[in-house]
């Protein structure tokens, strides 16, 4: 499974432990949590920021959960902006530093074969208005995900070529 938009929400909502409907990305067009139909005091703006490749691509042959994955592998890391609205914005936010100690967060991004990794986790505060609405203070971290990205090729190692023989040139 790749790290991207869709599969991250997914993590955050786990390893937040909300309704994945309260994890939305980080757009103005998305339907705002925060909306006074919703019922909800807090919630999370995500946004993937870049997919660094760390790696050039390489090789892999092994298993993932006992299927067998030829493909091409890169390593990457992703880094990704977190925005926390609510009352409980600026305690979410700073316990975003907490996540390297917390087996359930790595259990999370195991799924897309990652590891949060250890950095500043800043906790930044912000006005936060959409639309024009909802002036509140929201506070902003960002963390890196280091990952494989792997494209199943399903194909095997190409045979290695034999220069043992003799090789007659026709004129």
């Amino acid at each position: 499974m790749e790290l991207n938009q869709t599969t991250l929400r997914g993590i955050l909502a786990g390893i937040l432990s909300v309704d994945p409907k309260y994890v939305v990305p980080k757009q103005g067009t998305w339907w705002n949590p925060q909306d006074k139909h919703a019922n909800i005091a807090n919630w999370c703006a995500y946004q993937i920021r870049r997919n660094r490749p760390r790696t050039v691509p390489f090789y892999n042959e092994g298993s993932d959960n006992n299927t067998a994955v030829n493909g091409a592998a890169v390593l990457k890391i992703a880094e990704i902006d977190l925005q926390f609205v609510g009352p409980q914005s600026e305690e979410l936010a700073n316990n975003v530093a907490l996540w390297p100690l917390r087996a359930d967060v790595q259990e999370q991004f195991r799924a897309v074969h990652g590891a949060i990794m250890n950095d500043e986790y800043d906790a930044v505060s912000a006005p936060f208005y959409q639309n024009g609405n909802n002036n509140v203070l929201s506070w902003n971290t960002t963390i890196r995900v280091l990952w494989y990205s792997i494209l199943d090729t399903d194909q095997g190692r190409m045979p290695g070529l034999s220069f043992d023989g003799d090789i007659k040139k026709q004129l």
